[in-house]
């Protein structure tokens, strides 16, 4: 053991004295290299760098020299390090980055081709009337709903709006405060309030101007909401734009759009469309298959389906009513109808003043009716128009008779209850409904009735004759009669502008009313 222990100990003494000589030997290289500041070693430090992991650059090959052509620059100075550097393959050189493909221009996407009817008897999109005039408005136009510009914001008695330059308008319709105007051409003009994009353009709110972003689609039919507004094309497509609101405020336009500002297609119709109605914030469409669909705010049952809360999003895409054959469509503000082919009445949403006309037995105290449920007493009345108001509904029946019910704290019916036939005024106890029709009863004080708009709170009707009433809520002057009253029965229209001419078609707002007239022939 003793001689391998002193054998073990000679051998570490030998190997300690070489490493100690080599460390001598290696500085004073140092030192020497030092003194003499050879650039040789300088060239081999810059060559040991780039070739100190040859492993990794063989396999990243001319990429870890392209990557840095400041370093190579660097390299290519010095004809010592030249020798040392591996050069990429000339091949190799024109693979620096592919040139970008030439791409074609971005084509707008066209509209999917509408499904087949399966109905034999389609009905087809209605053409444009045939009689044109010019546009007259009165009542509240603070927000521009009138048309007249900023100095003119309230009118008394019905004034033309000059702005549309004499265009032949046929047909009118009305937001809570804005206005549209359909030209014979298809045209549409706009005009009040703006908040939500609800004009389909930029621009003065308080003037008309046409919508911008229709070029080229002829416009056939036109509904507003109070945030919205949307038209029919003569093809049958639908467009909107604006947005729906609930009771939080804005909901949206649909789409993960929160208000959309032009015209946009509504490419979930997949079927022509002959009619569109809006309420305040929801709208029905009626397919040439005599479908409905209804999209929009559904918190008061105008949908005619059960939205639930978390999921009140899905109501703004269109969905299809489970009813049949139906010819004509109507909205309230918060309720709905639809009258079918052969003559029998659907409604459904908000009922808090029976304004949707219901018997007792089907719900008629219930103040939300999800479902389509049809109207009794209106059977046989052979309903060719109905629409309403915020808490009333009017029906126009063939033969020209107009029926009214619902609210009338503001004499919205034209109904004096001192005239109500039996069964028309509300039970005793029943303070809920204390001022309103509780079943449609007709408006005897009118002639025969050809046409009819419901404003949130009055109406205006037009007779065979080509003459105008009004009645209802009058505190912003939207009766025209140049008194801030309301008004019980329905009274005939009159005024400077509009005496001697006959008129076309009439509209209401919540403040305003429109009519359009012609000379009379």
């Amino acid at each position: 053991m003793t001689t391998k222990r002193t054998r073990k100990t000679e051998e570490e003494l030998a190997n300690g004295v070489k490493r100690l000589r080599v460390k001598e030997v290696a500085k004073e290289a140092k030192q020497n290299d030092t003194v003499a500041k050879s650039p040789a070693k300088k060239e081999a430090a810059k060559k040991d760098a780039v070739t100190k992991s040859p492993a990794k650059k063989e396999m990243k090959k001319k990429d870890a020299v392209a990557k840095l052509p400041a370093k190579k620059d660097a390299v290519a100075k010095s004809p010592a390090k030249k020798d040392t550097v591996i050069k990429p393959p000339a091949k190799k050189e024109a693979a620096k980055k592919p040139a970008p493909k030439k791409t074609a221009p971005k084509k707008e996407p066209t509209p999917a081709p509408f499904l087949k009817a399966r109905t034999a008897a389609a009905m087809e999109v209605p053409r444009l009337p045939s009689s044109s005039g010019s546009v007259l408005v009165f009542g509240n136009g603070d927000c521009g709903q009138l048309g007249l510009g900023e100095d003119m914001i309230e009118r008394k008695k019905p004034f033309p709006v000059a702005a549309l330059g004499g265009a032949a308008v046929v047909d009118v319709a009305c937001g809570g405060l804005h206005t549209m105007a359909l030209t014979a051409e298809g045209v549409l003009w706009s005009w009040g309030c703006n908040d939500q994009q609800a004009l389909g353009r930029g621009g003065d709110e308080f003037v008309a101007a046409a919508v911008e972003g229709l070029e080229g689609v002829r416009v056939v039919r036109v509904a507003c909401s109070d945030s919205a507004t949307f038209a029919v094309g003569a093809d049958g497509r639908v467009y909107a734009w604006g947005t729906f609101r609930s009771s939080e405020g804005i909901m949206g336009f649909g789409g993960g759009v929160s208000v959309q500002a032009r015209p946009a297609l509504v490419a979930e119709l997949r079927e022509p469309i002959v009619d569109v109605s809006a309420g305040a914030d929801h709208v029905l469409a009626l397919s040439s298959s005599a479908r409905v669909y209804a999209w929009g705010c559904g918190q008061q049952g105008q949908l005619g389906r059960l939205v639930l809360e978390r999921r009140r999003l899905h109501g703004l895409r269109p969905e299809r009513l489970r009813l049949h054959d139906v010819r004509a469509i109507g909205c309230g503000s918060y309720h709905s109808f639809a009258v079918t082919r052969a003559g029998a009445v659907y409604a459904w949403g908000l009922n808090n003043f029976r304004q949707l006309g219901l018997a007792d037995a089907d719900g008629a105290d219930q103040e939300i009716i999800h479902e389509p449920t049809l109207v009794r007493a209106l059977d046989g009345a052979a309903v060719a128009r109905i629409a309403g108001g915020e808490h009333h509904s009017l029906a126009l029946a063939a033969d020209g008779r107009l029926f009214a019910f619902g609210r009338s704290d503001s004499h919205q019916t034209g109904l004096p209850f001192a005239t109500l036939p039996s069964g028309a005024e509300p039970r005793a106890g029943e303070s809920q409904h204390k001022k309103a029709i509780t079943a449609p009863t007709h408006i005897a004080s009118l002639p025969r009735v050809a046409d009819f708009a419901c404003g949130s709170n009055h109406n205006v009707a037009l007779d065979a004759d080509g003459r105008a009433f009004t009645w209802g809520y009058g505190e912003m002057l939207q009766l025209g009669n140049g008194e801030e009253e309301d008004v019980a029965e329905p009274a005939l229209l009159q005024g400077q502008k509009i005496d001697g001419r006959r008129v076309l078609k009439v509209g209401a707002g919540g403040q305003h009313s429109v009519v359009v007239a012609a000379e009379a022939s």
